[in-house]
């Protein structure tokens, strides 16, 4: 999310181009030598963090996926937090403006949804006294990006008090680095894992305009940046799994669960996770189960 200074923007694609044919070791030193140029937003935080957050469940990102994750966490009594970019929940319902729900006509005609989803599309109807108030034909059900966040943020908060969960609620926040150990001894699952999140919330400057005056692409920039701007003014924050409560002096695994819902998988990056791209089949008939 940094810039790679004029320099480097010129001899980028000369220099891309010479990586063909080289092996992936080759490549990987070659990238490397590359973001040796980029600015230093990479850096660690110039300053301890503002405030530390402890949670059950690290979910990076408020879209769908993340606002799932977060209703059942907060039914089964969990402490949730949630990291967004933007200051609506909901992604694609709200912030990304294109407030239609996706639904196969199978699965609509059986109501084959989580309860979760069931409750969103309840609410939708009771909030407008109809599924689909704009009378939209991409979908069965359109509405308001802003009332998408409403009702899902109100969902949220009605899960937490109904499981006696807790929701920590952290818009125009990203995570920026994370802390990662070495599994301990006796961890049945193996491999390493996360001990703690680094992020960075935003807020507008004094005598600046609200944060939504500007696109996303305008601003994604600076708020990676630890440094306060002239545009947004920073708060570093650290998130790390609740104590867990041990009789004994003996290490154990971490005990909570980060999940990347962003919509670039920004975490999996971080944590440098084998990854795939694409959709793998399960029938040739139905390409996309």
């Amino acid at each position: 999310m940094s810039k790679i200074n004029q320099l480097s923007l010129m001899k980028l694609p000369q220099y891309l181009f010479s990586l063909k044919g080289r092996s992936i070791a080759s490549i990987a030193l070659s990238l490397i030598t590359l973001l040796s140029a980029i600015n230093p937003a990479f850096s660690a935080p110039p300053r301890s963090p503002d405030k530390e957050e402890t949670c059950d469940i690290l979910v990076a990102g408020g879209g769908l996926a993340g606002a799932a994750t977060a209703y059942e966490g907060l039914l089964a009594g969990r402490t949730v937090c949630i990291t967004e970019i933007t200051d609506w929940v909901g992604g694609q319902i709200s912030a990304q403006g294109t407030s239609a729900l996706d639904e196969r006509e199978t699965q609509r005609s059986l109501l084959f949804y989580p309860r979760g989803y069931l409750e969103l599309r309840r609410r939708i109807k009771e909030h407008y006294g109809r599924l689909n108030p704009g009378g939209c034909w991409v979908s069965y059900s359109c509405f308001m990006p802003y009332d998408g966040h409403k009702i899902l943020f109100e969902m949220l908060q009605d899960a937490a008090s109904r499981g006696k969960g807790t929701l920590k609620w952290f818009p125009n926040t990203v995570i920026k680095e994370l802390g990662i150990t070495p599994a301990v001894a006796g961890n049945a699952v193996g491999g390493q894992q996360i001990k703690s999140a680094i992020a960075i919330g935003h807020k507008p400057a004094t005598n600046t305009p609200p944060i939504n005056n500007e696109p996303l692409s305008q601003t994604i920039e600076d708020a990676y940046r630890y440094q306060n701007s002239a545009r947004f003014n920073k708060t570093i924050i650290r998130f790390i799994p609740k104590p867990p409560n041990q009789s004994t002096r003996q290490p154990k695994p971490v005990d909570w669960y980060v999940v990347d819902a962003t919509e670039t998988g920004e975490l999996i990056a971080l944590a440098d996770v084998p990854y795939r791209l694409g959709i793998d089949p399960r029938s040739p008939l139905e390409p996309s189960s």
